[in-house]
């Protein structure tokens, strides 16, 4: 006797049960759905981040040249462009350049291109690629170098609160060439209010500097190490008038705090750590309290070669000859401890003028 068949199973061997089949459809559907509005969502705010920049970035660029003018320099460039929209580059600057009114020192770059990330929208990366060149005294020296770094973060309202570059094998044609250098600031805006807190902290690090003989100078031709930190107490505000601003940042005590100071430049070997004011006029007043190791021996070259004030550094090698000694026995020069400083167009050892600068522009 034939067994009958269930139509019912019949038609479900046929067409099975999609819940049997793909128990999980659903939940891959669900999670498409949110990967795609997550996606949008990054995209919307990138883009609108990227606006805000972008706006930023326009007032940041006026702000800069509106206070270059005002201490006699400029920058102009032949073309900017800005893509608000995430895939393509933030934006663009083309033959830029950065340049005295007064005296024709100038640097040119071809481009400077600036984008973000999706993920870090307020963090901008910098590229200057193409040719640039930089000059200097009446000459053109082309600049090149091998790797660049360079970044700046703006805050939720557009202020800047860190910039950091490092560029290795950096050189100026004919002129120099460095290892590496690497610079950072960074914006305490806590302690902005205070007059005397910290409110940017700058690190200065130049690695392997050769100079390519050009200048007359009795050191080596390697420096091996310039090594600066140092920070700027006081408020200072960024504001329609950055002179303004400055001239009532220096009113109320502002200044540079220099933590460390090193020099590595054989035969001398120098650390510090001072301050560093300007006057009515904008010029520096140095001030470092010094520990060094060759100093004397750099004070004959450049007395033999005339570069320094010969009554000046007649008393001022006296002053430095009854406190020079040996920290050790091995030791092949002496080390001595004394204050140099610049102040009102001079160089001051033991607070003795030794070196008048040209005033002349």
């Amino acid at each position: 006797m034939e067994k009958q068949v269930d139509k019912q199973d019949l038609f479900a061997n046929q067409f099975p049960d999609e819940k049997t089949s793909h128990p999980h459809a659903w939940r891959w559907g669900l999670f498409a759905f949110l990967c795609v509005f997550f996606l949008t969502l990054l995209f919307v705010n990138a883009y609108l981040q990227r606006q805000f920049l972008i706006s930023q970035i326009k007032k940041h660029i006026s702000y800069s040249i509106d206070s270059l003018n005002q201490f006699g320099w400029d920058l102009a460039y032949d073309n900017i462009s800005f893509h608000p929209f995430p895939l393509f580059p933030l934006g663009e600057l083309s033959n830029v350049k950065l340049y005295n009114r007064y005296d024709k020192t100038a640097w040119n770059a071809e481009k400077i291109r600036f984008d973000n990330s999706i993920l870090k929208t307020q963090k901008l990366n910098f590229e200057v690629s193409g040719k640039q060149f930089i000059t200097f005294r009446g000459g053109v020296y082309k600049t090149s170098l091998e790797n660049q770094d360079l970044t700046l973060k703006i805050s939720s309202v557009g202020k800047i609160e860190a910039f950091s570059l490092k560029l290795l094998n950096f050189s100026v044609a004919d002129f120099a060439d460095t290892q590496q250098i690497v610079l950072f600031v960074k914006h305490f805006p806590s302690g902005a209010d205070n007059i005397s807190a910290p409110s940017f902290q700058i690190l200065l690090e130049i690695s392997n500097l050769k100079l390519n003989g050009l200048l007359d100078y009795p050191l080596s031709q390697n420096i091996r190490k310039i090594y600066l930190k140092a920070s700027t107490i006081g408020k200072i505000n960024f504001s329609e008038n950055f002179k303004s601003n400055l001239r009532e940042w220096m009113a109320h005590s502002g200044h540079f705090e220099i933590d460390d100071f090193i020099l590595n430049w054989s035969p001398l070997l120098l650390v510090g750590k001072g301050d560093l004011y300007l006057n009515e006029n904008f010029k520096p007043i140095l001030r470092l309290d010094t520990t060094s190791k060759g100093l004397s021996v750099l004070i004959e070259d450049l007395e033999h070669k005339n570069w320094l004030d010969s009554k000046g550094i007649f008393v001022a090698k006296i002053l430095l000859a009854s406190k020079s000694y040996k920290s050790d026995e091995n030791d092949e020069y002496l080390t001595v401890t004394t204050p140099i400083s610049i102040r009102d167009d001079a160089l001051l050892i033991e607070k003795i003028a030794v070196k008048k600068f040209n005033q002349a522009r």
